[in-house]
């Protein structure tokens, strides 16, 4: 079951707010997010792998609550939250890619200037990803191993001045090939994705969780 960028984006938000001002997380408040992988599993492990790597954040908040606050119910508290919210995140977004959060956006009726923005911070985010990967991979083929001493703070200057470089070169490249294009200020999205079935189901998954928060509130 797929949902459509325009219904995943709307329900990521509305999840996020109902889950980010709860006080005390119950088995209630997990619902919607316990129903996403058993409508995701085409998605696969890819977005379990990515939440594992954000509690590496997560973990340390917490500890730092813990050190120097003493108080493991509230570190308990954001443990949980973060893992919800990001989780319902991560399997709403997961079969749309990273240009799904644009397309949801744009069939939220945005305006322009936000969408254009929103595309080129995406373009230009997986632009530098790529960029990074082949001088990472390069470091690797010499057999560079980090350690510390001068040797490997002067190559990781030299990575982040080149890294730079590149931006900058692929920003203006990509500012000449709109302006070739005839680039006025809108984009006009190909891949449109109209509601569907699951969006509806996807609906009623998040009134029945309102309704669940709600009442455990009043």
């Amino acid at each position: 079951m797929k949902f459509s960028p325009s219904a995943a984006i709307a329900a990521a938000i509305i999840y996020s707010l109902l889950i980010a001002f709860r006080t005390h997380i119950t088995a209630y408040d997990a619902v919607f997010a316990a129903f996403l992988p058993a409508v995701s599993l085409k998605s696969g492990l890819r977005p379990f792998i990515r939440l594992l790597r954000l509690n590496l954040v997560i973990l340390f908040i917490c500890a730092t609550v813990l050190i120097f606050h003493n108080d493991p119910s509230y570190a308990l508290l954001i443990f949980l939250r973060a893992n919800l919210i990001l989780s319902a995140n991560l399997l709403l977004f997961a079969p749309h890619g990273s240009m799904g959060i644009y397309y949801g956006f744009c069939g939220l009726k945005f305006p322009d200037r936000f969408t254009v923005l929103l595309f080129f911070v995406i373009k230009y985010t997986e632009i530098l990803g790529t960029e990074y990967k082949k001088m990472r991979d390069s470091l690797r083929i010499r057999c560079f191993n980090p350690g510390t001493n001068l040797f490997t703070y002067k190559t990781f200057g030299y990575l982040v001045g080149m890294l730079f470089v590149k931006s900058m070169e692929k920003a203006k490249a990509l500012h000449h090939a709109m302006q070739l294009r005839g680039f006025r200020g809108r984009l006009y999205p190909f891949n449109t994705h109209p509601l569907s079935a699951a969006d509806g189901f996807l609906a009623l998954m998040l009134i029945v969780q309102a309704a669940l928060t709600i009442g455990q509130i009043t």
